[in-house]
């Protein structure tokens, strides 16, 4: 879902098999707390962080992993990007029609969530 976003904390138990696309990890499943979450995309600055056998939180925003709180530290990606697409959204939609442009605060949204992580 467009709007969705958790943070699911819990000890990582695993990292299923996936596929690379570029710099992100589209995992198969990743376990974590006691739950598989299925088809998450994680950056690779993200997967290096995260550890099996580790707790640790993890900021995830429609199926995307934006951040992950391992051992006092905080790794975050993505918020620049999350500008830059609400950037494009409202002046690409906003100019047929303005309800169009509010669609920027999906990104703007999810951007605010990646700095307060």
């Amino acid at each position: 879902m467009i709007w969705s976003q958790a943070i699911v904390k819990g000890k990582l138990t695993g990292i299923g098999d996936g596929a690379w696309s570029g710099d992100t990890f589209d995992a198969s499943a990743i376990e974590i707390g006691g739950q598989s979450l299925q088809g998450v995309r994680v950056a690779r600055c993200l997967l290096d962080c995260m550890e099996t056998g580790k707790e640790m939180e993890l900021l995830i925003c429609s199926a995307h992993i934006y951040g992950v709180r391992v051992g006092g530290k905080v790794y975050k990606e993505g918020a620049v990007r999350q500008l830059g697409w609400a950037l494009l959204v409202a002046v690409a939609l906003g100019w047929m029609f303005l309800p169009l442009a509010l669609a920027s605060l999906i990104f703007v949204r999810r951007t605010y969530a990646i700095y307060s992580f």
